[in-house]
């Protein structure tokens, strides 16, 4: 890869890094279900008018209901299951379990699309969840109030999000990036605006809280789509999910500089594992050099 590419890839990870931070800040404030609505809603206002300025309205609307599934469990479901995690862990805890995603994507397509897992990807998922299991021993975890949920629905999250990448294969391979993305946050948004309403905080929120979901929003969501959909087209799959590897880095020194987070042993030793887990999982054997 060359530089530009080397910088948009850490910018992305920092970016998709920042997002955990950015929900344990405001989440409080709006409570799940209204800053993840408020994130959906403000992400769709800013790529849906570049979708439609490229033409792709009727794509749009011909693939409404397959948009609104993928709406549902590639943004709606993980974003709230996220926010719930990072508000009773810390932004580092979550990021390590939403890196957990390709694991959950290959066993997803093992079990749905009858794909075949080699050795170094049945090893790689074996770590993985040794890794996982370190992460979620935390006696300070285990006995709090909340239990394992944390953990429960960062895990589903990642799930949500390896089954995304199946359905979108299996029904929406022919959809530019552009017009997924859009529809998806469009769709997210209709499906929680009604539930956000009803929970809506009576206490008016700060202004503060405001511009983290708009940063939410426009940054960590509409850009960060941008930015991912040029580095597929650019330098392909195998180098931007790079990014599945930068982006707790981040979000764990984030958490560290700017809410005083702590990084445990055991945060380290289950994201090592989680990570090389995930480079087993992705490993893909280059042809043999003729002889």
């Amino acid at each position: 890869m060359n530089a530009r590419a080397l910088s948009l890839l850490a910018l992305l990870a920092s970016i998709w890094g920042s997002s955990f931070l950015f929900i344990r800040l405001a989440v409080d404030d709006f409570g799940v279900v209204p800053l993840t609505a408020s994130r959906s809603l403000i992400a769709a206002v800013t790529l849906t008018p570049l979708a439609l300025l490229k033409g792709k309205g009727a794509l749009l609307r011909e693939n409404a209901w397959h948009l609104f599934v993928l709406g549902l469990i590639s943004t709606a479901l993980p974003f709230c299951f996220l926010s719930i995690s990072t508000r009773y862990t810390s932004a580092g805890f979550a990021s390590i379990l939403n890196a957990f995603t390709p694991i959950c994507s290959a066993l997803i397509a093992w079990s749905w699309l009858r794909e075949q897992l080699s050795l170094p990807a049945l090893l790689g998922i074996a770590v993985s969840f040794v890794g996982l299991l370190v992460m979620v021993g935390s006696p300070e975890l285990l006995a709090a109030d909340y239990g394992l949920l944390p953990v429960a629905v960062g895990i589903g999250a990642t799930l949500l999000y390896g089954l995304t990448g199946i359905y979108s294969r299996k029904f929406v391979p022919h959809l530019p990036p552009l017009v997924v993305s859009a529809g998806c946050q469009i769709a997210a948004a209709a499906a929680l605006l009604p539930l956000a309403l009803l929970q809506w905080p009576e206490a008016p929120i700060a202004a503060s809280s405001w511009l983290i979901a708009a940063i939410l929003g426009i940054v960590c969501t509409g850009t960060a789509y941008i930015i991912y959909f040029h580095l597929l087209a650019t330098v392909g799959v195998t180098r931007t999910v790079i990014v599945t590897y930068l982006s707790p880095v981040f979000a764990m020194l984030w958490g560290v500089l700017f809410i005083d987070e702590t990084v445990t042993w055991r945060m380290l030793v289950g994201a090592a594992g989680i990570m090389a887990g995930i480079a087993l999982t992705s490993y893909r054997p280059g042809p043999r050099a003729a002889t």
